[in-house]
């Protein structure tokens, strides 16, 4: 997912957090915040060196022992840990078809203490305390308010010649981009071995907007990429991206979006007949997907007999992963929004050991031997301080051969 967080900005300077609602789901966080323009205009940091790193939990310790609940052991092996997995935020995860490419949302900090943190921070927020995780070559001092640091996320990249083989540590991607917040990378992969990619993107003037770039290969630049088209992006946010070609010239888009003011998250479609020069109006998808309180983070996924649509729900609680099969006796070109009742998949599980909790699983990616890529967020019981106390990490469940 890209995480829901999201940083008010405008043409002329930074804009203040004002008298904000913290909302937590889970994996992501949303500041459905007023803002409003800083009076006093920005302040210098008052911590601008960086520290050693964060005094915290013994992370290494929980992470061995978090165990995200499979509902499905027939069809999925046990979820493991996946090898780029560091300390720093990362999450709107996407693995590739052919599973070679994995990306994520990457910020080199707790995002959630942070978001807590800096809330009603007037000016420059410090940074410096909640900064954990390699930084991976990220700017976070250009930007146009004299701050000493600005925290923001980046979309970073890692490979495996083979899906019998690791993945290789996290890379900035080409997409990375000071200042503002990118995340939700996804990739359509076409005939002649381009990919047509989407992201989300902070704005100056709104929330996230999504953006494309289309006959790109892998890792493209951030050069590449525009607005998609009307009426797509609203004054709402615009959220994690699921391009899909249904069949010949037919497009869906899935995203989960929240409107200016509105604390349901909810997940939309659209459908272009043309290969992309024109789009419907987006849609709320219906029940029993649409069941509230929130359903993010939508992924299509052909088996080769049927479409069955991945997300993320809090309709039981915590933030959890199913799945709904699009009805065989409807064709998905003329019926989009026809889909069985849901199935599921991933529960948040447990922490064996009580060192501590699972708070969430989402952002669910298959690849297309229907290996199941996804984020887990937890949260340590000892060691925690106000700056250093949330982790998020990829994981993956292989699918039974």
């Amino acid at each position: 997912m890209t995480s829901v967080w999201r940083v008010c900005l405008t043409r002329g300077g930074r804009r203040g957090l004002t008298a904000p609602a913290v909302l937590v789901q889970g994996l992501l966080v949303m500041v459905l915040a007023a803002c409003s323009p800083d009076p006093a205009g920005p302040r210098p940091d008052p911590d601008p060196d960086p520290g050693d790193p964060p005094a915290g939990p013994d992370w290494a310790h929980v992470k061995a022992h978090v165990r995200p609940e499979l509902a499905l052991p027939d069809e999925f092996e046990t979820p493991v840990m996946q090898p780029p997995a560091t300390l720093g935020w990362e999450d709107g995860l996407f693995i590739s078809r052919d599973g070679l490419h994995l990306y994520a949302f990457y910020a080199p900090a707790d995002v959630f203490q942070y978001a807590l943190g800096t809330a009603n921070s007037q000016g420059c927020p410090q940074v410096d305390p909640y900064l954990r995780g390699p930084q991976l070559g990220m700017d976070l001092t250009t930007n146009p308010w004299g701050c000493a640091r600005v925290l923001h996320s980046d979309i970073v990249h890692a490979s495996r010649s083979s899906t019998a083989a690791a993945f290789s540590a996290w890379t900035l991607s080409g997409m990375a981009n000071p200042v503002r917040w990118e995340g939700g990378f996804q990739a359509l992969p076409n005939d002649d071995g381009t990919i047509d990619a989407v992201l989300s993107q902070s704005t100056d003037d709104r929330l996230n907007d999504l953006l494309w770039a289309r006959g790109v290969t892998h890792d493209p630049p951030i050069s590449a990429f525009t607005p998609m088209p009307d009426p797509i992006n609203s004054t709402g946010q615009e959220d994690n991206p699921h391009l899909e070609r249904l069949a010949g010239d037919t497009l869906v888009l899935l995203f989960d979006n929240h409107g200016v003011g509105d604390a349901v998250t909810s997940i939309r479609y659209a459908l272009s007949t043309d290969d992309g020069a024109s789009w419907s109006a987006p849609s709320v998808l219906g029940a029993p997907v649409n069941a509230g309180p929130h359903e993010m983070h939508p992924h299509l996924y052909f088996d080769g007999a049927h479409w069955w649509l991945y997300f993320a729900s809090q309709r039981s609680g915590s933030l959890a992963i199913y799945r709904s099969r699009h009805d065989p006796s409807a064709p998905i070109t003329q019926d989009f929004d026809r889909w069985e009742s849901p199935q599921l998949v991933l529960a948040p599980g447990v922490v064996d050991d009580g060192s501590g909790t699972v708070t969430g699983v989402g952002e669910p990616t298959l690849t297309a031997d229907g290996d199941l890529s996804f984020a887990v967020v937890f949260t340590a019981a000892q060691g925690t301080t106000e700056f250093n106390k949330v982790e998020i990490d990829p994981w993956i469940a292989r699918r039974k051969r």
